[in-house]
């Protein structure tokens, strides 16, 4: 891809999450395109409808928490611990999906997979969502070896807790209760 297609491509990416972010499935390509800088025509060249939009940006979301997921398991291979990871991608976790609520919920309008709470998985082998989750059961086994974290905490688990962060408009405070009240008791030692 020429380096302005890409460029293009990024700008149309976080206009529309932010557009989706405030008015839903309901932002405008048209929007979309002015916000971005790009003639629609450009818009509908990398996205023939407004579904393959959303899907991307939903795509591109679940890519960015995947690295965040990659970059912890590695801090961990390198001698970091699992617990402290793992709180941290949390909060990553928790923060991206109170800014994104409208787009998880066009992610769940797509028909986006879930684990089921059994602790299986549907996502396709090779996906971020795949490669994400993956790197959260790591960390997890990790974290339950290590210690520092309840031995009957499942990734499910962590699932359903991410899904019950407080979204915006929440005021951050409250959100931040929420999120410290779940590490709290995550842990094993509750002190």
């Amino acid at each position: 891809m020429r380096s302005d297609a890409a460029r293009n491509l990024v700008r149309i990416l976080e206009e529309a999450r932010e557009l989706v972010r405030h008015h839903g499935p309901a932002a405008s390509m048209d929007d979309i395109a002015r916000n971005a800088g790009v003639a629609v025509g450009t818009l509908y060249r990398h996205f023939p409808t407004k579904a393959a939009l959303i899907a991307a940006v939903v795509h591109d979301s679940v890519e960015q928490l995947a690295a965040a997921a990659d970059a912890a398991s590695a801090r961990v291979a390198a001698g970091a611990s699992p617990g402290a990871e793992l709180h941290d991608l949390f909060r990553v976790v928790a923060d991206r999906h109170a800014a994104d609520a409208a787009v998880k919920e066009a992610a769940t309008s797509l028909g986006a997979l879930a684990p089921s709470l059994d602790g299986t998985v549907a996502f396709d082998p090779g996906t971020p969502e795949r490669r994400a989750w993956e790197a959260i059961v790591r960390l997890l086994d990790s974290a339950i070896t290590e210690g520092s974290i309840r031995p009957d905490l499942t990734a499910a688990d962590l699932l359903a807790l991410v899904n019950g962060v407080p979204r915006d408009p929440v005021p951050a405070a409250v959100r931040e209760r929420y999120v410290e009240i779940v590490l709290a008791g995550l842990r094993t030692d509750r002190e």
